[in-house]
């Protein structure tokens, strides 16, 4: 009985994994930066900027609610990382743009994806908060409105982030 529990278990298993498409992960998770870089994050609390857009580009504020540490990309490049309760901001060119974060949560990195079309002039706020979830994802990068965006940047701290 042991041995036929444990081959369907083994058949199960090797199931799922094949049933993954590599490609199509690497593919997704493209937005990313590279997953060696690791960031030094200090928090200021000195300092709270609040930028708006230069001239011909668009401006992202991404912060961070409850979680321990995450880096934030976009297009391949890493812009920056974020710990628990902080923000950054950063300028960026018009046009469509992938945005990836990974989190480090207990024992693994989670990822979360978002496309974004950014026009000259504007402003986006991102939040990259918990979520209740049934699959392996207990985070999200999300949009937000300008008043929910103006409100977490408030709150947070700004995040200064160096790849190690």
């Amino acid at each position: 009985m042991k041995t036929i529990v444990t081959t369907l278990f083994l058949s199960f298993l090797s199931c799922c994994a094949f049933g993954q498409d590599k490609a199509a992960i690497s593919a997704a998770e493209a937005a990313c930066g590279p997953r060696e870089v690791q960031f030094d994050i200090t928090a200021d609390k000195s300092q709270h900027p609040t930028p708006t857009p230069e001239n011909g580009k668009a401006l992202i504020y991404v912060v961070q609610e409850n979680l321990g540490s995450t880096r934030v990309g976009a297009d391949g490049k890493w812009l920056g990382g974020l710990q628990r309760e902080g923000y950054f901001s950063v300028s960026i060119d018009p046009g469509e743009h992938h945005l990836c974060a990974i989190a480090h949560i207990g024992l693994l990195n989670h990822v979360s994806l978002h496309q974004l079309n950014v026009k000259a002039g504007e402003t986006y706020y991102f939040l990259v908060h918990p979520v209740e979830s049934v699959t392996s994802n207990n985070f999200a990068i999300s949009q937000v409105d300008p008043d929910e965006g103006r409100y977490a940047v408030a709150k947070a701290k700004l995040n200064a982030s160096h790849p190690k």
